[in-house]
């Protein structure tokens, strides 16, 4: 990938990022994420009886954890599942590519336009109501809640970079939706098919909730395959947190932050090579 412009992928990049910032969904799931930290920090502090109207970071984050998980990789999905497969079919990928502008340059270009305008909406729909929390019951868990911002950002990127190896290697734009259909729900089973493996060779479901039993080592490897729970695990090392929604989870100690940050950078990269190597053979 030599000689690459990085003037090209900058104007691409900025038409992408023009041409979505302005989606609808974007605009939707931000307001959405803006009203559901403020709920939730809400919840959380008439949870805990004090004399606060919110709940603090770390107890709002809990609250988002299964939230987030699911409108952000379904904003991702939106954004990028026609990039290539659409394009190429209505003929505006043939246009682009007449110019002396290169495949890798095109594939980056869309994937920072993309993920700047997805990145938009935990910016705004976090930041927004964490200054709210911030200065109704204090900012002492700041740094983590930057933190949980920046990891939403990084599972957006995740899923993006998913889309786009999936949107590259299908012939139409039909067959990208389904494509993102499966992608989405995959990564909403995955945990339910992992634990019934579990229940399945023995495992004791009932103390596992209660706190009483343990991970298995195959469990918690099994976290690397999945994008949402590597990210839900380094938001939860982030806060120091041994429990989400009342469940003890005690990470082994090879699971540290910079470990899970290593794997969701691979989630990352390796799709996005794979997305190019299927746009390089692909023919326009």
């Amino acid at each position: 990938m030599t000689g690459i412009n990085p003037r090209a992928i900058y104007t691409i990049a900025k038409k992408e990022f023009l041409d979505n910032i302005r989606n609808k969904w974007i605009i939707v799931i931000t307001i959405i994420f803006v009203i559901l930290t403020i709920a939730s920090s809400y919840l959380a502090g008439g949870q805990a009886g004090g004399e606060e109207v919110f709940g603090g970071m770390e107890e709002t984050v809990v609250a988002l954890m299964s939230i987030y998980t699911l409108l952000i990789p379904l904003i991702a999905i939106l954004l990028g599942f026609s990039t290539i497969a659409g394009e190429a079919e209505t003929g505006a990928l043939s246009v682009v590519l007449s110019y002396p502008v290169k495949r890798v340059e095109v594939l980056l270009g869309k994937f920072l336009g993309l993920g700047s305008a997805l990145a938009v909406t935990p910016l705004i729909g976090f930041g927004l109501s964490g200054i709210v929390i911030a200065v109704v019951v204090g900012a002492e868990e700041g740094l983590a809640f930057l933190a949980f911002i920046a990891l939403a950002i990084i599972l957006g990127l995740m899923y993006l970079s998913l889309i786009l190896m999936i949107s590259a290697l299908c012939k139409t734009r039909v067959r990208a939706i389904a494509g993102g259909v499966i992608l989405f729900f995959w990564a909403m089973i995955y945990g339910m098919i992992v634990m019934a493996i579990y229940y399945g060779t023995g495992g004791d479901f009932m103390k596992l909730m209660s706190g009483e039993g343990t991970y298995p080592d195959w469990l918690w490897s099994s976290v690397v395959f999945s994008p949402g729970d590597l990210n839900q695990m380094a938001v939860m090392r982030a806060f120091d947190l041994d429990q989400a929604m009342g469940v003890s989870i005690e990470a082994p100690d090879w699971m540290s932050m910079a470990f899970l940050l290593v794997v969701q950078l691979l989630w990352i990269m390796i799709p996005l090579i794979l997305a190019y190597f299927f746009f390089k053979k692909r023919d326009i």
